[in-house]
Order: C-alpha cells, then structure tokens, then sequence
C-alpha cells in the first residue's frame, strides 16, 4: 500500500506568480514525486481522504464522513483556480463494499453516488498527473460544520478502511491519499499568516507515528490557527491507515509570501 499528503490551496494555480520560483519549484518537485511513486506503483484506485467547501456538505446536512459510490465524480466548476472540469471515473463496487465493511465494524458513514469534485481533490489530482484511467474513491470529512469528527475518530476512520481493504480489497492496488492544509485560515482574519511551528510539530509527530500526540489537539486549538486547519483529519487518516509504514516529508516549506502559508506533502510507503 502506498499513501501521500499534501496541500490543495488554489493559490497554487489560480496565482503562481504570487510565489517565488524556489518555492514554486519545490511545491512542483513534490507533486511529481509523489505522483511518480503512485504511478510507480501501479495504482488502479486511490482512496482520497479530502475536504471540501460547501459544495457537498451544507448546513442542512452535514455528516462526519462521505463516501462516494458513483461510476463518475463530476468535478464543480472552479475556472478562477484555473482547474479543468475533469470527470473521474469511480470505483463503487469497492466504495460499496468499503461503507459495508465499516458498517459492520462500528462506522456509519453516509455514502452518495452523486458527489462532485471541488479543488479540494481536483487541485491535487491534476498537480500529481493521476492519469483519466485511475479510479477515485472520495471520502470526504466534514470540517466546516461544528460539531465535526474528532480527531481520534478520524484516527478510526483511517484504520477501518485499511482493514476493509486487507478484509475485501477486490483484488485492487489501492492508494491513498490525503488532501488538505495544515494551519491556515479561509474568509476570516489572519487568511495571509499560518502558524509554522504548529505544522513543523503536526508533520513530526506523523513521521514519529505519534497519532497520540497528532490528536491531541481540542478543537479550539486548531480554531485558533485558523478555521481551515481542520483539515488535519485527512491526514490523520491517511496516517491511521498506513500503521506503522515507513513516512517520509517530501515538501516542507514553513511559509510562502504571496501563497501566505505553508507547502507540506508527505509520502508512506509500505514497509
């Protein structure tokens, strides 16, 4: 099994200008690393662990998990971030056995053979060249909506479905990967700061595989980095459900002027 994290902030490629060219260089050089480590490993589908940006969820409904179990994800229009509508073909023979696999282990996610794609997992998707014949399973997280998933639900999550995967995988070569900031802030004050030794301290404790300590963090905490480090469930996911492989930090750029955050990507690859 294989698994990568990175960022998806669309200022990568609605304003790459905005950034220097080391910092662009760097960002780039860890896209295709990790995607050259998937395509390397000849993955059929990939398992994303990703957030999104009331283009799912919305205040009326507002579930800790979502898996999609369509044929085809549709992608939302985002021309802004300079991102191409792109369709991706579905897996849900095994987006259907992973829900019933967890149901039957304690999990309720909501499943929804409709979702649609916003930049929180195309960006990513188009940056690492995951080719058209890939198949992607979304498990989106919710962390707009209070009240969200713990983080050590989410340290749950990402163990279940490495379990159903070993328990009926269907034969696939599986990756995952999982897509969200670290300590950033959206639509509120303090969108042009992160906060680095919050997310320098997050990255060492994933590389220690110290999901104890990567949980640790209340709520309030990770409001006071601002309101999209919540994202740090995907990656604890995807942690979870790697165990104990191998994690190494492919990007670590504490701050980029003219992005106003940090580049983290990591990649687990199995032992």
């Amino acid at each position: 099994m294989i698994a990568a994290a990175t960022v998806h902030f669309p200022y990568m490629t609605a304003w790459p200008e905005q950034a220097g060219p080391e910092h662009r260089d760097a960002t780039h050089r860890g896209f295709e690393r990790i995607g050259k480590a998937f395509a390397d490993a000849d993955v059929e589908t990939l398992i994303v662990f990703t957030s999104e940006h009331i283009v799912n969820l919305q205040p009326r409904m507002a579930p800790a998990f979502i898996i999609g179990t369509g044929a085809v994800h549709a992608s939302f229009p985002e021309p802004q971030f300079r991102l191409e509508p792109v369709a991706r073909p579905g897996d849900p023979e095994l987006a259907c056995a992973l829900v019933e696999c967890l149901y039957a282990n304690g999990l309720d996610p909501a499943h929804s053979s409709e979702l649609q794609l916003d930049h929180g997992t195309t960006l990513p998707l188009q940056q690492l060249k995951v080719s058209a014949d890939v198949r992607i399973v979304p498990v989106i997280i919710n962390t707009l909506f209070p009240p969200l998933p713990t983080l050590r639900r989410c340290r749950e999550l990402g163990a279940a479905v490495a379990a159903a995967l070993r328990q009926n995988g269907m034969g696939r070569r599986v990756g995952m990967l999982a897509t969200g900031g670290i300590s950033h802030a959206v639509g509120q004050p303090g969108m042009d700061r992160n906060d680095p030794r919050f997310d320098a301290e997050f990255v060492d404790a994933l590389v220690a595989g110290d999901l104890g300590k990567a949980c640790a963090y209340p709520d309030s905490a990770l409001d006071a980095r601002g309101n999209g480090t919540h994202e740090i469930r995907s990656w604890i996911a995807a942690a979870a459900a790697m165990g104990s492989s191998r994690a190494e930090v492919v990007t670590a750029i504490p701050y980029v002027p003219g992005w106003y955050t940090g580049v983290y990507q990591m990649l687990w690859e199995s032992l």
